[in-house]
């Protein structure tokens, strides 16, 4: 895969291709990308044949991640999702948490919440 400056060194040339030739040249850089990322993938270790035996084992252990309400309610904000945001709301959950921005779900979903009558 190319190296940062390498890129860099080429975007003259890139910026004066047509549109077709640019996306064949950008389909061509992500093509390299996806071989050195599946030839990095076979050489790390772990994703081998064991590997697929410890997911299997920890699917069967019903071991499951979940988030706390708070945080399923900024995340149904970001989504935009203003029912399920009321949901969460009336069923008590506190819309005091933010994210990584300092943002509330309701900071996020404000521009969308309908008026109300």
């Amino acid at each position: 895969m190319a190296e940062h400056q390498e890129l860099l060194a080429e975007m003259p040339a890139v910026s004066r291709l047509s549109t077709p030739e640019r996306l064949r040249h950008a389909q061509k850089r992500r093509a390299q990308q996806l071989r050195k990322w599946a030839q990095a993938e076979k050489e790390m270790p772990g994703t081998g044949a064991g590997s697929e035996r410890r997911r299997r084992r920890r699917r069967k252990s019903g071991k499951r991640v979940t988030f706390p309400a708070s945080v399923r309610l900024l995340e149904a904000a970001a989504r935009r999702d203003a029912e399920e945001v009321r949901q969460f709301l009336e069923s008590g959950i506190s819309p005091d948490l933010c994210n990584e921005d300092g943002l509330t779900a309701l900071h996020q979903l404000h521009p969308f919440v309908p008026k109300s009558r």
